[in-house]
C-alpha cells in the first residue's frame, strides 16, 4: 500500500503562507465591502436626485415640492447627516436675471434648476466621508 505523503506533512509551510497572504486578502474583502457600501449609498442618492429632476420637468418648480420629491425617493436616506438643496436661477442671455422680470428682448428667462443631494458615508473602519451628487435641469 501506498503511503500518502501529503496528509502528513508537518513543515509549517501552508501556515507560513497562509500568515502572509491573509492580511492581504482581508484588506481586499474590508475595501470591496467598503467601496461597494459606498456606490450603492451614492447610486441611491443620485436615483433620488434623478427623480426630483423629472418631477421638476414635468410637474413644476416649487422648490420646496422638488426637495419633498428627491428626500421621497432617497432609499434608506440617512436620519442624520444627509441633506437636500435645490437652486434655482434666471438666466437672459446667459447673464443671470431674475425669475419674474422678462429678457431685454422681451423673451422669457432660461430657469436653470440645480438639485444636490449630501451625506456622510460611515465606511466599516468608522471613517466617515462625504459623497454628494448634483444635476441641472432646464425647466423653462
Amino acid at each position: 500500500m501506498m503511503k500518502m505523503k501529503f496528509w502528513r506533512n508537518d513543515s509549517g509551510a501552508a501556515a507560513v503562507e497562509f500568515g502572509l497572504v491573509a492580511p492581504i486578502l482581508a484588506f481586499a474583502l474590508v475595501t470591496t465591502g467598503t467601496m461597494g457600501g459606498m456606490v450603492l449609498a451614492y447610486n441611491k442618492m443620485r436615483q433620488a436626485v434623478s427623480s426630483g429632476a423629472q418631477y421638476a420637468l414635468v410637474v413644476g418648480d416649487d422648490v420646496a415640492e422638488i426637495e419633498d420629491v428627491v428626500e421621497l425617493a432617497w432609499d434608506d436616506m440617512p436620519a442624520s447627516g444627509a441633506s437636500v438643496s435645490v437652486e434655482q436661477a434666471c438666466f437672459c442671455a446667459g447673464v443671470e436675471n431674475a425669475c419674474d422680470t422678462v429678457c431685454t428682448d422681451n423673451s422669457v428667462p432660461q430657469r436653470i434648476t440645480t438639485i444636490t443631494a449630501r451625506r456622510q458615508y460611515d465606511n466599516l473602519a468608522g471613517i466617515s466621508t462625504p459623497i454628494a451628487a448634483s444635476q441641472e435641469v432646464r425647466t423653462r
